[in-house]
């Protein structure tokens, strides 16, 4: 009887270390759980930039801001994320695909006798095969504009210039000489000698 219990203690053990002699698999530790998805993120934006950000020209005319240029994205960049920025607050944006290219922008109402401040942003952008955009934030470029603006005195309509009294204490005809004959018609006209009179 003694035997019997001796045995069935010691069968536990002689088990144990058959396992670890015949090489038994040992639990092997959890894998690392996959990373998040904004460093996922981080490591994909860390290899790309946007090389190349040039305003080839903007200007104003009559109220109308517009300009253009060109822009280009390191090579593991597929398209770009571009912002315009006037007096520090975003008009439009837009995203091109590609390595390269042109862009476009306009916006109508700026006012005269101001000069007004524009940025153009850019962003480099994944794209991948499923559609699914990434827009990364490091390797970003910025031009910015600080001068940009018409005087109020070819401004269309005529009598639009004078709200502001930039030409007051002048004559009819001095402040008529400043507006291009097709704004004084009959109407524009009466508008402008209203203002002068008050």
């Amino acid at each position: 009887m003694r035997q019997y219990r001796m045995k069935s203690l010691l069968s536990p053990l002689f088990a144990g270390f058959l396992g670890m002699a015949c090489g038994g698999a040992e639990e092997s530790p959890p894998s690392p759980s996959s990373p998040t998805l904004g460093v996922q993120e981080s490591a994909l934006c860390s290899a790309v930039s946007v090389t190349s950000l040039t305003l080839t020209g903007a200007s104003t005319y009559q109220g109308e801001l517009a300009g253009n240029g060109t822009w280009a994205v390191s090579t593991f960049s597929n398209a770009v994320r571009l912002e315009y920025y006037l007096d520090g607050v975003m008009f439009a944006y837009e995203e091109r695909p590609g390595h390269s290219g042109l862009f476009y922008f306009s916006r109508n109402g700026v006012s005269c006798d101001v000069l007004h401040p524009l940025q153009v942003k850019a962003f480099p952008m994944i794209i991948d095969s499923n559609g699914v955009r990434t827009t990364c934030v490091t390797g970003s470029r910025t031009l910015s504009k600080d001068d940009l603006g018409e005087s109020c005195s070819g401004y269309l309509p005529c009598d639009r210039c004078h709200i502001g009294g930039s030409f007051t204490g002048r004559s009819a005809q001095e402040m008529a000489g400043h507006c291009p004959q097709s704004a004084l018609d009959g109407p524009s006209m009466m508008k402008l000698l209203e203002r002068i009179s008050h």
